[in-house]
């Protein structure tokens, strides 16, 4: 079975990679941002085989391969799903989105895309990407994908079992958020507590959309959600493995504090 992954920021997307990393799956992660690029791996032998695909600055699709021994790696915070094996200009192994750009020929690697086990970040396939939530779901509403979609995708996705995966445990979500503290872009408490509500009003949206589209899933709960049955995983690994990874609160801010005031302001 090939699953599909419809979810949110902060809702577990690199666990789900390390699942099928341990599970020896193949798996893509496709970018949201403007920038479009995809970062897919799958079993070759002992290694897993790593793969990026793009669009350079003359819009033509490129391709990058490597190799990594996955053993002791798979909760590694380097080889996260944005892990590019050349360096920026900063040495960070990261991927260089920001010479890349969004076109129509990076629909050239979708069927590479699509043989793989596990895709997260799909919205992105068709046609709606960016960093601006509200624009990202109106758009979603109003059926005005940034870029066309090739016009295979939505018949492929329904051959897919798709998982919808929410927090039921706003709480946690708060915390999380608030945890992430500066590293993740919410540098204030405003711009983090609208970020979660942003979160669960996408988490409200996702079926409407895919049921728009007549797009099959069913839903997952992030808390109480059984990962081995849902995806047929023979292994798995604890629920909270990768919630340090990107816990980067300095201890200066008290979040308890802020998700007690942000449960009684947005109840």
């Amino acid at each position: 079975m090939k699953y599909t992954y419809y979810s949110t920021i902060k809702s577990g997307k690199h666990l789900m990679r390390s699942l099928f990393w341990l599970n020896n799956r193949s798996t893509c992660s496709v970018s949201r941002t403007k920038s479009l690029w995809a970062s897919l791996s799958e079993p070759c032998g002992k290694l897993y085989k790593l793969e990026w695909y793009w669009c350079d600055k003359n819009n033509n699709l490129q391709y990058l391969h490597d190799f990594l021994d996955i053993k002791d790696r798979i909760l590694s915070k380097r080889y996260y799903e944005k892990y590019f094996p050349i360096k920026n200009h900063l040495g960070y192994n990261c991927v260089h989105y920001e010479d890349w750009v969004t076109h129509e020929n990076f629909w050239g690697c979708l069927d590479s895309i699509l043989r793989r086990d596990l895709i997260t970040n799909p919205f992105s396939l068709l046609g709606y990407y960016g960093k601006n939530p509200d624009r990202f779901i109106q758009q979603m509403k109003n059926d005005d994908p940034i870029i066309t979609p090739h016009p295979d995708i939505i018949p492929e996705l329904r051959k897919r079992k798709g998982i919808v995966a929410y927090k039921e445990d706003i709480e946690h979500l708060a915390y999380n958020v608030f945890s992430v503290g500066a590293a993740g872009g919410f540098n204030t408490e405003y711009r983090a507590t609208k970020s979660i509500n942003r979160i669960r009003d996408f988490q409200k949206y996702m079926p409407i959309f895919l049921d728009k589209h007549k797009i099959p899933y069913e839903m997952f709960s992030l808390d109480t959600g059984d990962y081995g049955k849902t995806f047929e995983l023979d292994k798995v690994l604890p629920r909270d493995c990768t919630q340090t990874l990107w816990d980067n609160n300095d201890e200066s801010v008290d979040v308890r504090q802020q998700v007690s005031k942000y449960l009684i302001e947005n109840p």
